[in-house]
């Protein structure tokens, strides 16, 4: 049985979970290498007679500005000339091949310039292809720039419809976020090395209000957790930041808010406490920022369950639910755990709104979204970014509130630009088999 603990703010989940998952994200040649070899072929059909036609008029591709005052075109046309020619992916060149009337404009003015007959006739038959390639699989030019977007890999998979989705979301739902951030710590619990406890410091920043919004909810905490024989147990949150009064809404970390009188309402729900946004100024005059944070201490197993046939795994999770230009997501480490953590990164999708803690169920939903984890040692290393610039100054009160040093850990990170929404941003790493 998976072992579950949600964490504070809807930020984190650590789950032992025996599934299998994380199989690459792969474009399946029986559903699309039709449309790759099609498009691919004509790309560089174009591209080749392009090159003629530049070499039969002496223009430099790679002096796009010069090229502009040779023969009286556009500036942005030559330079999107440049980029097909210079590209060594034929799909990623897809974005920089000019409409019907652009390429209309380059082959009049290099014929006027003495370009021979049937090298503007080659440019304009391979591109006749490409036209028809697109009507065919596509039907549009705007489709095939988001069949292109999907076919990306890495970091820019799916980056063109990200920030498509962002700006769009932004405006259907009245707000929007510059970061969510998630900082965690793991490290083993005093007189307990079978158990882990757990720091979380979760946060967004600089939310803007569109269009008057209240009620929108931002973090929530379960009070109820799994103990290790499957019973619901309370769940016993220390604040990293005590509070100042009583009126303070529970676990806020008050000192990384802005501005330092920002509100939020609380909800009882149950056994939950959900923080919302509140009414305030729209636009930049009332961006607000919160975090939120906890320390759990022996929050869960540090071994896999010797029963098991199957890996197990940790999990950290920052859940994406509202409109976001960033999430970063920092995992301190101890020292002492550094043999046994290897992390993996992937994206879900949330269709149905909630966390799939079956990680077999929860594949079908992951999103073709890759980025490195990036090893930050914090004994020599900043934490800070120019979009978190009080990162090292928040760990090092969040490690030092649970009784350690910034020097014990090794930090892991990893950044989503323009996380989909609803999403879920994973981390995890095996667990390792207990010590004999």
């Amino acid at each position: 049985m998976p072992v579950n603990a949600s964490i504070a703010g809807d930020s984190a989940v650590v789950t032992h979970d025996g599934r299998p998952g994380y199989a690459a994200a792969e474009v399946s040649p029986a559903s699309a290498q039709d449309f790759v070899t099609h498009c691919g072929v004509c790309v560089r059909d174009l591209r080749r007679s392009l090159r003629a036609l530049y070499e039969a008029v002496g223009a430099d591709a790679a002096r796009p500005q010069a090229v502009a005052r040779q023969f009286g075109l556009n500036k942005n046309l030559t330079w999107k000339i440049a980029k097909l020619l210079g590209q060594g992916d034929q799909l990623e060149a897809v974005a920089n091949v000019p409409g019907a009337e652009g390429i209309g404009i380059l082959l009049g003015a290099m014929e006027r310039e003495g370009a021979p007959g049937a090298v503007v006739d080659a440019v304009r038959s391979d591109f006749d292809a490409f036209e028809a390639m697109m009507r065919s699989h596509a039907g549009d030019r705007a489709t095939l720039d988001l069949l292109i977007d999907g076919m990306a890999q890495g970091s820019r998979a799916l980056e063109v419809s990200r920030k498509l989705a962002f700006r769009g979301n932004s405006g259907v739902w009245g707000l929007q976020a510059r970061v969510r951030s998630s900082l965690q710590v793991l490290a083993p619990t005093a007189g307990r090395s079978d158990r882990l406890d757990e720091v979380v410091a979760a946060g967004l920043h600089d939310i803007l209000r569109l269009r008057p919004v209240q009620g929108w909810p931002i973090f929530r905490f379960h009070h109820y957790g799994i103990d290790e024989g499957g019973s619901a147990r309370p769940r016993e949150y220390i604040p990293i930041e005590p509070p100042s009064d009583a009126d303070e809404p529970a676990l806020i970390v008050r000192s990384f808010c802005s501005p330092p009188g920002a509100e939020v309402r609380s909800v009882r729900q149950g056994s939950d406490i959900r923080h919302e946004l509140v009414d305030g100024p729209i636009g930049q005059r009332g961006a607000v920022s919160f975090v939120f944070g906890s320390i759990e201490r022996g929050a869960f197993g540090r071994y896999a369950d010797p029963a098991s046939r199957d890996p197990e795994y940790g999990e950290v999770v920052a859940f994406v639910t509202l409109p976001t230009e960033l999430v970063q997501m920092d995992v301190l480490v101890h020292r002492s755990m550094l043999h046994e953590f290897e992390p993996e990164f992937g994206v879900y999708g949330r269709p149905f709104g909630g966390f799939d803690t079956d990680a077999a169920s929860r594949e079908q939903f992951r999103l073709p979204i890759a980025g490195e984890i990036e090893r930050l040692d914090l004994a020599k290393d900043s934490l800070d970014t120019e979009d978190l610039p009080e990162r090292t100054e928040l760990a090092t009160m969040v490690v030092e509130r649970g009784g350690w040093s910034l020097h014990d850990f090794v930090a892991f990170r990893a950044t989503v630009p323009y996380p989909p929404m609803p999403s879920s941003v994973v981390m995890r790493y095996r667990l390792p088999a207990a010590p004999r």
